[in-house]
């Protein structure tokens, strides 16, 4: 899934049962490996205490959401792969999204 398509399938997370908890970016090469920039994440806040699933899902998606939208925008990703001094061009430029049921996130062991 590329980039642009990221969005919308947070727009449908919820509504499939989903909430997400949040992701990374990744270089990946055409020989198929790929380079971590772990700095560059978008993350939501844990489930409260007493927060409904429906409401959590809905929430974790938004702040998922804003957060990738702002990285997107602000982020060189150019710069940020010359960190790494073994990454060859071309790239692509891929989220790693982590999206779990409110059964999972139990058996993560996180709030319920």
């Amino acid at each position: 899934m590329g980039l642009n398509a990221f969005p919308a399938a947070l727009q449908e997370a919820p509504d499939l049962g989903y909430a997400c908890l949040g992701g990374q970016f990744w270089f990946l090469l055409s020989d198929g490996s790929l380079y971590e920039p772990f700095w560059l994440e978008a993350n939501s806040r844990e489930r409260g205490a007493n927060e409904p699933w429906p409401d959590y899902k809905a929430r974790s998606c938004s702040e998922v959401a804003k957060a990738f939208e702002a990285l997107v925008k602000e982020t060189d990703f150019e710069k940020e792969a010359a960190q790494f001094k073994s990454l060859q061009v071309p790239f692509s430029i891929l989220f790693n999204a982590y999206f779990v049921t409110e059964a999972e996130l139990v058996r993560l062991g996180l709030p319920k």
